[in-house]
């Protein structure tokens, strides 16, 4: 019962968000040509060029039209898989090469879905400085998402804290599926492995081999919880990092698994 509780949350997640993108990505100046359709995900994934952008791996460059082709033909050196990094992870859809961790993890999408999921569909529609801490964590309330889901304050009904790692990770995984054309979930995605690709995410966070990768997720943390308002005061301790960062088992979150 419980496994199926949370196939169930997960698949309200991926519902949600189905629609909830269309409407983030069609609200952009232009808007995407042809049109995203609510629920219908069959002209997004590199069918369109907004959707294909945002998936478009860093390795690669979607304005190349060499590039571009090579994609949708699946030319075997231009392979879209879990082991490069999706340019919606990134801070306004910006990848420099010779800083490859700057902006990482700050994508406006990817903030979005999780102020969506986590906090309440109303609050992705805002700026930081429109949020507060005591509208988002206060008593929960129900909000609606779309015409069959309804959730409450999902971070105050976890007691979250601090933004947890795997929380992020999980969104990712979400919001990935969200923007690709597949219409239901399957682990691997043509080339691309979703549990592949949230090993790595998760990887990441906690391969911590040196004082920079353990800064830069400090201050991602950080970060985090100054954009969606959480409650936090870091310590400089290395034991209150790992106390704080780290998601405790009560937090982690993991992708669909079906």
């Amino acid at each position: 019962q419980l496994l199926a509780g949370a196939d169930g949350a997960r698949g309200n997640d991926a519902s949600c968000l189905k629609t909830a993108v269309v409407s983030w990505l069609m609200s952009m100046t232009p808007p995407p040509q042809p049109a995203l359709l609510p629920y219908d995900k069959s002209g997004r994934g590199f069918y369109n060029d907004a959707t294909a952008r945002l998936l478009c791996p860093v390795d690669y460059d979607w304005d190349n039209p060499r590039h571009r082709q090579n994609i949708r033909d699946y030319h075997p050196d231009f392979l879209v898989t879990a082991n490069s990094w999706p340019l919606f992870l990134y801070a306004n859809g910006k990848y420099n090469p010779n800083f490859p961790n700057h902006g990482l993890f700050k994508g406006e999408l990817l903030v979005k879905a999780f102020r969506y999921i986590f906090t309440s569909p109303s609050s992705a529609e805002f700026t930081s400085d429109d949020l507060d801490s005591k509208f988002l964590l206060a008593q929960p309330k129900r909000h609606r998402c779309c015409e069959q889901c309804m959730r409450s304050n999902v971070a105050s009904l976890l007691g979250m804290k601090t933004v947890a790692l795997r929380a992020i990770t999980y969104i990712a995984v979400q919001l990935h599926f969200a923007l690709v054309s597949c219409g239901s979930w399957r682990i691997i995605d043509v080339f691309f492995d979703y549990h592949q690709f949230y090993k790595n995410i998760v990887t990441f966070f906690e391969d911590i081999a040196d004082m920079e990768a353990e800064e830069f997720i400090k201050e991602l943390v950080l970060w985090w919880n100054r954009l969606v308002t959480m409650k936090f005061v870091a310590e400089k301790t290395n034991s209150t990092l790992q106390a704080s960062v780290w998601p405790s088992e009560h937090d982690q979150l993991h992708p669909p698994s079906r």
